[in-house]
């Protein structure tokens, strides 16, 4: 999976910004995460498991490279490392809360019920989310952080 997300990485750094913004972080995420839960709940043969899971990666590659080129268009330039910074933490902070809720899940429930809800909850957080109005303005071309700046800059100085 890890190979296969580099190798997304590289195409959408190289081609992403070809494509609809909004179509690839959506597609990307339903790549990257409700098959991999299905076919471990479906007790797949590995091969097949293999298979999903460089798929998974591939498309998981494409969200971090679109998600980069919106902080920089849409978040001051000033404030970009506070932003980058704190939306890492947040994001890294739920894994160890995670791995005890989903143990707590699977000795109550057993595995497969689980990886199915977990899936389920995946796929409708990602794709609802996705579908609001809001994220429409990810594909709205937008001078980027550093631009807006300085055009602030040069208005208060008058120059």
């Amino acid at each position: 999976m890890g190979a296969a997300a580099v190798g997304g990485s590289l195409i959408a750094a190289m081609a992403a910004h070809r494509l609809p913004r909004r179509a690839v972080f959506l597609i990307g995420f339903l790549l990257g995460g409700a098959p991999r839960f299905l076919v471990l709940a479906l007790d797949a043969p590995l091969g097949v498991v293999l298979a999903v899971f460089a798929v998974s990666g591939f498309g998981a590659g494409f969200i971090n490279p679109v998600l980069g080129a919106v902080f920089v268009e849409r978040v001051p330039r000033r404030m970009l490392g506070r932003v980058n910074a704190l939306g890492d933490s947040l994001s890294w902070s739920g894994i160890p809360l995670g791995g005890l809720l989903a143990g707590a899940a699977v000795t109550a429930a057993g595995l497969t019920p689980v990886l199915l809800v977990c899936g389920a909850a995946y796929f409708l957080t990602t794709t609802l989310a996705g579908l609001r109005p809001e994220w429409r303005a990810m594909d709205r071309p937008r001078e980027n952080g550093a631009q807006r700046e300085e055009a602030r800059d040069a208005t208060k100085t008058g120059s």
